[in-house]
């Protein structure tokens, strides 16, 4: 083995990394993901990532359902808040919140969904809990917050989790609305 001879290797990530050749049998962090994988011997070729079976892999619909909610209700909460603003009273003002608030949380955690669900079919973890787990040991704890409903679910639909998760800051938009801003 020559000294400075390099493994290169795909990570469980489907990444291609490389590591020094002495490291061989001795895990490494890939540098893409994160994850804690093992380092070849350098004379097993590793030529593709690893492959996402094809019933695992979403519909195409679903995403962009999920990039049309996304961008309305941004879209929605740049016309309401900046260029109709000062046409709305308070209380007008949080009677629209639902119009983009839930268009934006639907989108977004339907695209973490489908992510963590990427992340289940590949074989790097085997529930959602797990899978939302190694992402918040990658983004550090405040992420949790984000990510608790993907905690507490076990369905393996993005359809279904994003909907439990708009529910669920439904819940906490109301619970704002009422608790702290009663006289809006």
């Amino acid at each position: 083995m020559n000294p400075g001879q390099q493994v290169h290797f795909h990570a469980s990530c489907g990444h291609l990394i490389s590591a020094p050749a002495d490291r061989a049998g001795m895990d490494v962090r890939c540098p893409h993901c994160h994850q804690v994988v093992r380092v070849p011997p350098p004379d097993v070729p590793y030529a593709s990532p690893v492959p996402v079976p094809a019933g695992a892999v979403e519909p195409v619909v679903l995403t962009a359902l999920y990039v049309t909610a996304l961008l309305g209700g941004v879209l929605g909460a740049g016309l309401i808040y900046g260029v109709m603003f000062d046409e709305f009273s308070e209380t007008e003002l949080v009677a629209y919140t639902p119009l983009w608030f839930f268009p934006i949380v639907f989108g977004l955690y339907g695209f973490v969904s489908q992510r963590l669900l990427r992340r289940i079919a590949s074989g790097r973890a085997r529930s959602l809990n797990e899978a939302a787990r190694i992402s918040i040991d990658v983004a550090g704890h405040w992420a949790a917050l984000f990510l608790f409903p993907f905690l507490v679910l076990r369905w393996r639909s993005s359809l279904l989790v994003s909907l439990a998760a708009a529910v669920f800051w439904a819940g906490l938009l109301w619970f704002f609305f009422v608790a702290i801003f009663p006289t809006l």
